[in-house]
């Protein structure tokens, strides 16, 4: 019989550690009062799927455009200020949903500065609002698409005949449609996982069902089944993503020689700036002014030791939990890659499930597995104290962010061939040395591009944190939230600002990593 190695349990055991509550959130659900599933299936579930859809639909679109196009003229023309601009439409990400909901909703409303009345168009205006928040997503992936096309690629265009536009569509698109959709999929998990943007409009989605049952409502059946049918929808998703990559995976060699940057024409040039410089002032420059204003009229009523505690509770929550998924990811992806064991490859893809499951589902399921068990031990009281709460947020925030870490190093440790460690074994290495001696060294950008990216998240991540905050424990999202539904923008300005600020210092820096790491030509 085999033996089964220490990291074989350690890992088993860890898995079932992080994503029980999810499988226990789901037998849960076949257990519920059959009645609060009839309630929800005949008065809400139908408003609840086509609000959510709708919105989905709406935000994708807008955020194909607005992402795809820019990176397009970024990729293939030179011209003045096209590093800045590059960099810069990187940085909407570092503004949150919710923070881009409020700012639009208090200039776009009676009494801000238009005057305009859009309650006819609510969800219409919120999917364009998602996609300026948003679409980073997929201007990323296509930047990085775009790059890797050489010179082959467009000389064979213009020997058809094809012009820039025809190019596009007929070359560039079609080989780039794998990494756009992975793109497009983190866009349509995000629009799934909101809660602050589309609470603060008044449109109903599942998320915005799962906090109504759980709270208002007290009917936590209701928010077990929701949360249910949202985690098929999300699995579902994530399957048909998998299943499209993989079908529709175009094996085109990397090119020697990169094609040459064009220098545009004239009006080339004035349309480059105008759909470049769109998204960049409506998706980042209007949001940071008008903070920026906010904060200059209300500069008197800032309480600046309270912002200097919630800014210390964002960043140890964030930096701890980041640790942590570093860690973990790195040892279920470390041990795929030297062993032969399938085991760790499914973990893997499993773990891949968890950024897709939204963060109200996360939550609800994290604090109904501990209350069962709180339940089933007459003496134990796990939900009676500001540490256990702290320990169950950072391990919500495990589950739902394992996923955004794993990537960058599990795709930097695909690039290395095995015959690393065969070499390394020769010469009589531990696990643990041919990690120290060889992989954290080569990998070192990966893990910090991936605690960069798990950092970002957290810092602005609302519903887990609404739901599973300890008491009396606000974070700079918490904060922002509640003053923003008390109606008072202004003074939720100074938080909202701070996560901006961290989080666009975070970006930059990882954007001049990447550009040394030469992913982009030009």
């Amino acid at each position: 019989m085999k033996k089964v190695r220490f990291q074989d349990r350690l890992a088993l055991s860890l898995f079932t550690i992080i994503f029980f509550p999810v499988l226990f959130l789901l037998v849960r659900s076949f257990t519920q009062d059959p009645s609060s599933a009839i309630y929800l299936f005949e008065n809400l579930l139908f408003e609840y799927s086509v609000n959510t859809i709708y919105l989905i639909v709406l935000t994708s679109f807008f955020s194909l455009i607005i992402g795809v196009i820019p990176a397009w003229f970024i990729s293939n023309y030179k011209f003045f200020g096209r590093r800045f601009l590059d960099l810069i439409l990187y940085l909407p990400l570092a503004i949150p949903t919710y923070i881009m909901a409020f700012t639009y909703s208090e200039i776009l409303s009676f009494t801000g500065p238009f005057k305009i009345t859009y309650d006819f168009l609510q969800i219409e205006v919120l999917g364009v609002i998602l996609a300026f928040s948003l679409y980073p997503y997929i201007y990323s992936v296509s930047r990085i698409s775009f790059s890797l096309f050489g010179s082959r690629y467009y000389d064979m265009a213009k020997n058809l005949g094809l012009n820039g536009y025809k190019t596009l569509v007929k070359v560039v698109l079609p080989l780039s449609k794998p990494a756009i959709f992975s793109g497009l999929f983190l866009v349509v998990m995000e629009v799934l996982n909101e809660y602050g943007a589309v609470k603060y409009f008044g449109v109903n989605t599942y998320t915005i069902g799962i906090f109504r049952s759980w709270g208002p409502m007290n009917d936590s059946g209701a928010a077990i089944q929701l949360s249910s049918i949202l985690l098929f929808i999300v699995a579902f998703l994530f399957f048909i993503e998998k299943y499209f990559n993989q079908s529709k995976r175009f094996s085109f060699p990397k090119n020697s020689e990169l094609s040459t940057i064009n220098r545009p024409k004239l009006i080339t040039k004035f349309l480059i700036y105008f759909v470049c410089l769109i998204p960049i002032i409506l998706a980042f420059v209007v949001p940071v002014l008008f903070n920026v204003f906010n904060i200059i009229s209300s500069f008197d009523k800032i309480n600046f030791e309270r912002l200097l505690n919630l800014t210390f509770n964002s960043v140890t929550v964030s930096l701890l939990a980041s640790i942590l998924i570093l860690i973990i990811s790195t040892f279920f992806l470390y041990n795929e890659k030297i062993s032969n064991s399938r085991l760790y490859y499914y973990i893997n893809q499993f773990i891949s499930l968890g950024y897709s499951i939204p963060g109200a589902v996360v939550a609800l399921s994290v604090i109904i597995f501990i209350t069962s068990i709180d339940n089933s031990f007459e003496n134990v009281n796990l939900l009676g104290s500001f540490s256990v709460y702290f320990v169950i947020l950072i391990y919500a925030y495990i589950i739902r962010f394992m996923a955004v870490g794993k990537s960058p190093i599990k795709s930097s440790m695909e690039k290395y061939p095995d015959s690393y460690n065969n070499s390394a074994k020769n010469l009589g290495l531990s696990s643990f040395k041919i990690f120290q001696k060889i992989y954290f060294p080569i990998n070192k950008y990966a893990f910090f591009t991936a605690l960069t990216l798990v950092f970002v998240d957290i810092m602005k991540e609302l519903p887990i944190t609404l739901i599973l905050r300890p008491f009396n424990f606000d974070t700079l999202a918490t904060q922002t939230y509640e003053f923003a539904v008390e109606e008072m923008i202004p003074l939720s300005s100074i938080y909202s600002s701070v996560i901006i600020i961290i989080c666009c210092i975070l970006l930059i820096f990882l954007k001049i990593f990447l550009d040394k790491s030469n992913v982009f030509r030009g």
